[in-house]
């Protein structure tokens, strides 16, 4: 019964209206090796169970493909983990990976992986903006746990040109990062606030 609901699941996704993401053209795969905190995401299955510190460890596994040890927390103080593999839909354009969490009879299934593409970077790779072409699927990912206001901005503006919904994304509570979930539409295009009154500009 669960398989069938996991397949039932994949081919929605399949159906789902798609968009014509533009991959980052010069990435490598090597480019992905890292630990990644989530700061910012369209909320997914891994997300609904996270409450805090979210973060995915991508390391080379075997035949060229990677092996994405996700980590959270739970509301209730718990730890969640799940593991992945992720593999270039094209060797020649690693910015794009099919990404699978299936895994039976020692086998990952990627045919019923989802795809993650890379649509823009950071200055010296700080971040990483991702998406689905099915704009329900998004994530902006740094080397820290948190990010600058204009490198935020940097990567909602990236997303936001590749017609992802800015105010479908919530903002990731992380340790010595953001203290309290947003929406990323209401962080990004807030005003900042005037200046005081002889506070030097």
């Amino acid at each position: 019964m669960k398989r069938c609901c996991l397949i039932a699941l994949f081919s929605l996704a399949v159906l789902a209206p798609a968009a014509a993401l533009t991959p980052l053209p010069d990435f490598t795969l090597d480019g992905y090796v890292a630990t990644w905190y989530e700061i910012a995401s369209i909320r997914g299955f891994l997300q609904s169970r996270c409450a805090r510190d979210t973060r995915t460890e991508y390391s080379i596994a075997e035949k060229g493909s990677l092996m994405l040890e996700s980590k959270c927390l739970r509301a209730d103080g718990t730890a969640e983990r799940s593991e992945a593999r992720a593999r270039p839909m094209d060797p020649a354009l690693p910015a794009v990976l099919k990404i699978t969490g299936v895994h039976m009879l020692g086998i990952w299934w990627y045919p019923f992986g989802r795809e993650s593409i890379v649509v823009a970077r950071g200055p010296e790779r700080r971040w990483l903006a991702v998406g689905h072409p099915s704009l329900r699927y998004a994530r902006i990912l740094a080397h820290s746990p948190a990010l600058s206001d204009d490198d935020l901005k940097s990567a909602a503006a990236a997303l936001a040109d590749a017609q992802f919904d800015l105010c479908a994304m919530v903002l990731t509570v992380q340790t010595n990062g953001r203290r309290q979930p947003a929406r990323l539409c209401d962080v990004v295009q807030a005003p900042r606030a005037a200046p005081s009154p002889g506070t030097a500009q």
